[in-house]
């Protein structure tokens, strides 16, 4: 079932835990001032790291050159509420800009939608 990822708009370290897939994870949002932009590090219910200094961005399969067992049956996408196709700046992730989880078959079946 795809997941929207709670993110609290505006503040600029965001640390919580979400359950994907009856797992527990945590994710370490944060805003990078110098490149104006979004990232994040993903750690499993044991703190182990899975990816690290992952930049959100639209069009992209976050994570995807990860070959951690995560990201072979689950995706991670930025989706643009307003199909402005522009990244989230500092007061948009949450708001204008979110962070999705699927399951790999659910993001194969959303594209054979399109």
């Amino acid at each position: 079932m795809s997941v929207f990822i709670p993110i609290l708009p505006g503040d600029p370290n965001n640390q919580f835990q979400v359950v994907l897939n009856d797992a527990v994870y945590t994710f370490d949002v944060r805003w990078n001032t110098r490149d104006e932009a979004w990232y994040f590090d993903l750690t499993d219910s044991e703190g182990r790291l899975i990816v690290a200094g992952i930049k959100i961005v639209l069009g992209a399969l976050l994570g995807r050159r990860s070959s951690h067992l995560f990201f072979r049956n689950n995706v991670l996408v930025a989706i643009d509420s307003t199909l402005a196709n522009q990244d989230a700046a500092f007061n948009e992730l949450g708001v204008r800009v979110f962070l999705k989880h699927m399951t790999a078959g659910e993001y194969i079946a959303e594209l054979l939608l399109v």
